[in-house]
């Protein structure tokens, strides 16, 4: 197995894409049904690039099964998926500052995209077509990553880098571990209330609320799976949470299971299996 978890991407990139990961492990052998790795909202908004075998996305609540392209974009989320991996499982997640996949997109509200995974060529242009044929070809990791460079080099010349002070009052909200109010973020973005939630639902694709709300469970979530001797009740309080039955309900509500259930389905995944190997 590889697994490469923050690489950083060329400098020019960096205020725009924050790292990138690369997983590529072989789960030949493996039956199918050992090969779901359980996905809840997160934080993130990112491109997803499978050059090796076919992933499928099965909605947690429906059970209902789509195949994804070799290239995806993702954003926001407010409802669990699972993934099962193929023979070949190769990853490759760009993951973007939040809020710069509406500038990446020609300014496309990320409402159009909530709980989808979209075809990245139909998004972009002739260029990311070229791009998964060149990752299909590649061997070598770091070459991959470096392509990717190239095309996000050029994606980004005609796009606004550089953050606006709406754009800091999103990464404010996603890494603040305390509620921050609506005027607090208004002012900050030098908007009034109304035009900020409008300006951040095109931008994320919901209310300011709700994604701290995921960003706030994505946290409790990376916290417990990266430090598993931590109590619950620990984790709710070093996230932001008032009590546990507050993390309880997010968990049942973006997870659809209690977070020791959550933990235990991560805990087994084919990619969590591996690295304890």
């Amino acid at each position: 197995m590889v697994f490469l978890p923050k690489v950083l991407p060329h400098p020019t990139l960096r205020p725009c894409v924050k790292h990138y990961l690369l997983l590529h492990v072989q789960l030949t052998g493996i039956p199918e049904h050992q090969r779901i790795k359980p996905v809840p909202p997160d934080a993130e908004q990112s491109i997803f690039f499978y050059p090796r075998s076919q992933v499928k996305t099965i909605v947690n609540s429906t059970t209902e099964m789509r195949t994804a392209a070799p290239s995806i974009i993702v954003s926001q989320q407010t409802s669990r998926v699972n993934i099962q991996f193929g023979d070949d499982h190769l990853i490759i997640q760009v993951c973007f500052r939040p809020g710069f996949l509406y500038q990446f997109l020609n300014k496309t509200p990320i409402t159009q995209l909530q709980n989808l995974e979209i075809d990245a060529v139909d998004l972009t242009d002739a260029g990311m077509a070229e791009l998964n044929e060149q990752l299909r070809e590649e061997i070598n990791y770091q070459r991959m990553l470096a392509r990717i460079d190239d095309y996000l080099l050029k994606k980004i010349v005609s796009l606004p880098t550089e953050l606006q002070p709406i754009d800091r009052a999103i990464v404010a909200l996603k890494n603040s571990e305390k509620p921050l109010s609506l005027d607090w973020l208004a002012d900050q973005a030098c908007l009034s209330n109304r035009q900020f939630e409008r300006k951040f639902q095109e931008r994320m694709g919901m209310s300011p609320r709700f994604y701290s709300r995921i960003a706030r469970f994505d946290r409790a979530f990376r916290l417990k799976a990266e430090h598993p001797h931590l109590d619950w009740l620990d984790v709710a309080y070093a996230c932001g949470y008032f009590d546990f039955s507050h993390l309880m309900r997010d968990f049942r509500q973006f997870a659809e299971v209690t977070p020791s259930l959550l933990i235990a389905q991560n805990t087994a995944s084919p990619d969590s299996l591996v690295q304890r190997l």
